[in-house]
């Protein structure tokens, strides 16, 4: 027997990423002597994760570690109890029936914040495949209709963002968000056009840089062996996620993540069929974008609520937020005011103010708006103005 194994490991790497990943690595071994390999597997990852918890000052026993059955298959991200939020597998090899794991634990607290009630209104844009030429082989040419509605509908499921819209427009490719495109006028068009457009908050864009092919060669440890020869498949993710009242991007990163493709090369896969979704490549991609939403979420769940003001009458305001997305009533509304401010060297910022004496009290809560009292302070109001919910404090 040689003296590695090779699994076929998706690893998940992720770049400019932000400051609230805090990484630990955790190591584990385990003679496996007359058992089945994948029964010992999940053990020795386990007390993995466990060894990387006691590294960080936390105590997590082995057992209390939870692996869902999807991420254990593909051999890539583990979800946890506690304050893990993802485990990416590092190594993993076997020498004379030992198995050793190595991982990386985000041991960070999911939120930065303290999360309020209000809930998020997210527009989830088509992600296209960027060089179509490299979904040829296996006909993968619809990936990034199935990444689109994974997004949406595991988005829906969350408790802070259930009102998910999504448009099977594309809103970016590899120019469109350059470095220049992320701040000035472009951008405030951009984000003036969805908000108006779809009424939603957030949107969430992005492409699919890469799935292109290649192979990876493992040397044979014996002179008489052949070397052995794996074609491996890339899987590069682009993601966004725009505050379009704020007009700036909130979140910005790429993920990229390998596996095995064990498909013929004249093989078109049909990619509507579990078969190709429970490959080692088609689980891999579900992981990567199972990783972006974890980050999508924590950084979406730390920015404040925005709403629009889409009726005024009588002393009265509408606003197009209400009982569904959170409002309670002894909540307020505060109004906000957007400037474009001069800067030196650069475009125009577009920024929002909070505007003097610009709270208002609800009178009467809908379930898709409320309506608010400005008794006194009609002129400073006009439609589709921009209001954020407070609070009610609570009672000592």
């Amino acid at each position: 027997m040689k003296g590695y194994l090779r699994l076929g490991i998706a690893i998940i790497t992720m770049w400019h990423g932000t400051a609230m990943a805090i990484w630990v690595q955790g190591e584990a071994s385990l003679n496996f002597t007359g058992a089945d390999l994948d029964s010992v597997r999940p053990t020795v990852i386990k007390n993995a994760i466990a060894d990387a918890s006691y590294k960080s000052g936390s105590v997590i026993a082995a057992e209390d570690v939870l692996i869902d059955g999807l991420i254990l298959s593909s051999k890539a991200e583990l979800r946890t109890a506690g304050r893990i939020q993802r485990v990416e597998i590092i190594s993993e090899s076997v020498q004379d029936n030992v198995l050793s794991v190595v991982v990386n634990v985000n041991l960070t607290p999911l939120f930065d914040c303290e999360p309020n009630r209000f809930q998020k209104r997210l527009l989830v844009t088509h992600f296209a495949l960027l060089d179509s030429r490299q979904a040829a082989t296996g006909g993968i040419y619809n990936i990034g209709k199935h990444i689109t509605q994974r997004f949406a509908q595991q988005l829906k499921n969350t408790a802070d963002t259930p009102n998910v819209m999504q448009i099977s427009q594309a809103m970016a490719s590899a120019d469109m968000w350059s470095a220049e495109a992320l701040s000035g006028v472009e951008l405030q068009q951009k984000s003036t056009y969805l908000r108006d457009t779809y009424g939603q908050q957030f949107a969430l864009f992005g492409y699919i840089k890469d799935v292109s092919l290649f192979e990876q060669i493992a040397q044979s440890e014996s002179f008489f062996d052949s070397d052995e020869v794996a074609v491996r498949r890339n899987f590069t993710l682009q993601v966004f996620v725009l505050d379009t009242f704020r007009q700036r991007i909130i979140y910005n990163d790429s993920y990229h993540s390998e596996a095995d493709w064990e498909f013929e090369n004249s093989y078109q896969v049909d990619t509507n069929n579990s078969l190709f979704w429970r490959s080692e490549y088609g689980r891999m991609v579900l992981n990567t974008v199972n990783a972006a939403l974890t980050d999508i979420s924590a950084a979406i769940t730390c920015e404040p609520t925005f709403a629009r003001v889409v009726n005024t009458s009588n002393q009265q305001l509408i606003v197009d937020l209400g009982i569904a997305q959170g409002i309670r009533e002894g909540d307020s509304f505060q109004l906000y005011k957007q400037q474009s401010l001069p800067v030196l060297l650069s475009p125009t910022k577009s920024v929002m103010l909070p505007v003097e004496n610009g709270q208002f009290a609800i009178t009467h809560l809908g379930d898709e708006v409320s309506v608010l009292k400005v008794e006194g302070a009609e002129s400073a109001v006009h439609l589709y103005d921009i209001v954020s919910p407070v609070q009610k404090k609570d009672a000592n």
